[in-house]
């Protein structure tokens, strides 16, 4: 079986030998990892059995070294001192109102398309290609306009706000296209519309202003036969029947301290693919090795119990997340999903279960095993002395 065929069973909730993977990492976090396994950081997605390969646009116009400042065919001023995280220097449209005096880019510039061309031919016969639209509409209009600005348009300049979503929509609709043009295997858009206690905005608001845009975007991959993959930090419970209603496929990246699994697996499940789970917010960065496997497992038997998972964590991996604790959740991958990948999943569903009852894996301890990059990697059952 393919990544890539991994990948489409699971969101056909079909049968799987494993469920498919997929660790995203910021840059500084890439260094770190790829010195850490010895290899390039071109090699790491390959090292991690990533099963997703983004198909993203040459967006680049200029960059000016000097102030560190990379601008986009927005206009946008990207901050290329800092490695976590985006940051934007500069905002085209932050004391401008007037759209007449504003260029949009041309989606259809024949160099935007050169890098996912290239990717689609590069990996698209082994590894799911995904088109890359993130900050599609409402990120895409506050980084034009800057985050308060843009909340107030919603409330009070409604008609200027349209306009700009409109001729946002018209561009991600046409770059859409091209992506289906060029044989990718299902569309990636990027929202955040939630905090960590519900929606930025009313349910009323998304509705009006972004539930109809985004129909018009998804119909493109959609009518293709393509999935639908959408990006939301955040709790956006109030909005996902409707984001189901517009054929959204898979979700990600599952915030746990925003939007509890059990009660996602149990209302969406059958529906839903989710992809990510594994929490950047508390386990990963402060929790034990321990805690890292066991979330693991949690992850693996909840949100995967209609083969509708795929295994990440709940945002990319950050320089706070230590090597020891990188190192588990590779661990627990390695040993809860080979029993599937070896054809025992009724053996390799006893097996979680078994652990999650007794919780063996927490009385793993850590001793001095082989020593890599100054880090102790290896954990050992203290009555065995196997090594987990």
């Amino acid at each position: 079986m393919t990544h890539k065929e991994r990948v489409l069973r699971s969101i056909r909730k079909e049968g799987l030998d494993r469920f498919p993977t997929q660790i995203t990492f910021t840059p500084d976090m890439a260094r770190i990892l790829s010195r850490h396994l010895g290899v390039s950081e071109e090699e790491l997605p390959s090292k991690l059995d990533n099963h997703i390969v983004m198909a993203s646009l040459n967006d680049t116009v200029r960059v000016d070294p000097k102030e560190g400042i990379r601008y986009d065919n927005w206009g946008i001023g990207w901050d290329m001192t800092l490695a976590e995280g985006y940051w934007i220097r500069s905002r085209p449209l932050e004391n401008l109102t007037d759209l007449d005096r504003y260029d949009l880019p041309d989606p259809h510039e024949g160099r935007l398309y050169s890098s996912a061309k290239e990717t689609v031919k590069r990996y698209g016969d082994e590894y799911f290609i995904l088109a890359d639209q993130g900050f599609c509409l409402f990120e895409r209009a506050h980084c034009l306009r800057g985050f308060e600005n843009t909340l107030m348009d919603l409330l009070r300049n409604r008609g200027f706000i349209e306009e700009l979503l409109d001729r946002i929509t018209e561009y991600q609709v046409a770059v859409a296209r091209r992506f289906v043009d060029l044989g990718v295997d299902g569309g990636y858009t990027g929202d955040d519309f939630g905090h960590q206690r519900g929606l930025i905005f009313s349910p009323e608001l998304w509705r009006k202003f972004f539930k109809p845009r985004y129909e018009r975007i998804w119909k493109v991959y959609k009518s293709a036969g393509l999935p639908v993959f959408h990006h939301s930090c955040g709790d956006i419970r109030e909005i996902l029947p409707d984001m189901i209603e517009l054929g959204l496929d898979v979700l990600n990246p599952v915030q746990p301290q925003a939007m509890p699994i059990e009660e996602l697996a149990a209302r969406y499940g059958e529906t839903l693919t989710f992809w990510g789970g594994i929490s950047t917010q508390v386990t990963l960065p402060f929790g034990t090795p321990e805690e890292v496997q066991e979330e693991v497992l949690r992850c693996m038997r909840t949100l995967g119990r209609n083969n509708g998972y795929i295994i990440g964590p709940s945002h990319d991996l950050t320089t706070d997340v230590p090597l020891a604790n990188f190192d588990a959740l590779l661990l627990a991958i390695r040993r809860y999903n080979t029993s599937r990948r070896k054809g025992r999943d009724q053996e390799g569903k006893a097996r979680v279960d078994s652990d999650m009852r007794h919780k063996k894996h927490k009385r793993l301890t850590k001793r001095k095993g082989i020593k890599r990059d100054g880090r102790f990697i290896y954990y050992y059952h203290p009555k065995t002395g196997r090594r987990a």
